[in-house]
């Protein structure tokens, strides 16, 4: 995976400085002058967009979700997030927000918000044609409860390496590297249909008791936090795959359900389907292939889209999903943003 470091500023702290510092130039320096004319009447302007988020509410879901469908795939990394609230409610991807701009014109510019002790994940997506990368810098920097002495994930598709030429945070210097880089798959028509299991298995949706096997076994466990998984697993949809007990009652099962975990993939806050694991004694038997197409079949039932997010490097994943009929969609990324102050 490429990685690159850049150590940014933007400080609009001293935007308002400017004309001041204009009117203090003396005219013998009309070079000088110019240059400082022009940044003013442009930092000037800037500073006066209202760049102010809000939390959208329940009743704005489905149209919001609508504007950013005529973006897809591109708009996926939040349009995911703003289906499943659509669907369940708000409060299901808690403690992920849903910002939209306060200006009363309606944008595709759309944040996911998902700050928690430990993790600070954004998710953004934005049109072109309504914003530049500057627009969304500044968005950014007013994302509520952000903490910017600790790290920020920022994802979206390939268009957020734009960010990565601009200071991100008002007034702090910061390293800014890329963390993850991969591609969107989505399947619409499974290309196998047949989920039965060998009578040793039984399938079920994951436990909260799960959450600490499926955080210790999930390679990207950056991206959320343990009572994050537990959270998802209680109110999103998910499915397990378990080996039978030696005894058939349920009582045995209930016991053992946690020990006979072999096999498992849910459902994220950001809408795609992830944290595929199977247990090494138990591959080679088509189990992460019925446990995909399980919760696919979930998804599309209930009117909302199944895709996944694979790295560049996982080759393997790419022909496993492709099997199964998911489709390349759209390249993805995460940038890493750390004060200078932190270790890289």
């Amino acid at each position: 995976m490429a990685t690159g470091a850049l150590i940014l500023s933007l400080d609009e702290r001293d935007w308002p400085t400017f004309p001041q510092q204009i009117s203090d130039l003396s005219d013998s320096d009309p070079k000088v002058r110019k240059e400082c004319v022009a940044k003013a009447s442009f930092t000037t302007m800037f500073s006066q967009s209202n760049t102010t988020l809000r939390q959208v509410g329940e009743e704005e879901l489905d149209i919001l979700k609508e504007r950013l469908a005529c973006h897809l795939p591109h708009s996926l990394i939040v349009y995911g997030s703003v289906s499943l609230a659509s669907h369940y409610g708000i409060h299901y991807l808690h403690p992920t927000s849903i910002l939209v701009p306060a200006d009363p014109c309606p944008s595709c510019l759309t944040i996911t918000a998902l700050i928690s002790k430990g993790v600070q994940c954004i998710g953004v997506f934005w049109s072109p044609a309504e914003h530049t990368a500057l627009d969304v810098a500044r968005f950014l920097f007013h994302i509520p409860d952000l903490n910017r002495s600790q790290p920020v994930l920022l994802m979206g598709c390939a268009s957020i390496l734009q960010l990565s030429s601009l200071g991100i945070v008002g007034g702090q210097r910061l390293h800014v590297q890329v963390k993850f880089q991969g591609h969107i798959y989505n399947l619409e028509t499974p290309a196998i249909l047949d989920i039965k299991l060998s009578p040793q298995y039984y399938m079920s949706s994951l436990k909260e008791e799960d959450a600490l096997m499926v955080w210790t076994h999930w390679k990207a466990n950056y991206f959320d936090t343990e009572d994050g998984i537990r959270h998802d697993i209680a109110h999103l949809p998910s499915v397990s795959i378990r080996k039978r007990s030696p005894t058939d009652s349920v009582e045995s099962l209930q016991k053992e359900a946690g020990e006979n975990l072999v096999s498992w993939i849910r459902t994220t806050k950001n809408g795609w389907m992830g944290n595929t694991f199977t247990q090494l004694q138990h591959r080679r038997k088509g189990l992460a292939s019925k446990a995909t197409l399980a919760l696919a079949h979930q998804l599309l039932q209930k009117g909302l889209l199944a895709y996944v997010v694979i790295e560049n490097n996982n080759t393997a994943s790419m022909k496993f999903h492709d099997a199964l009929g998911f489709k390349w969609q759209c390249a993805f990324c995460t940038l890493e943003l750390l004060p200078v102050d932190k270790n890289i």
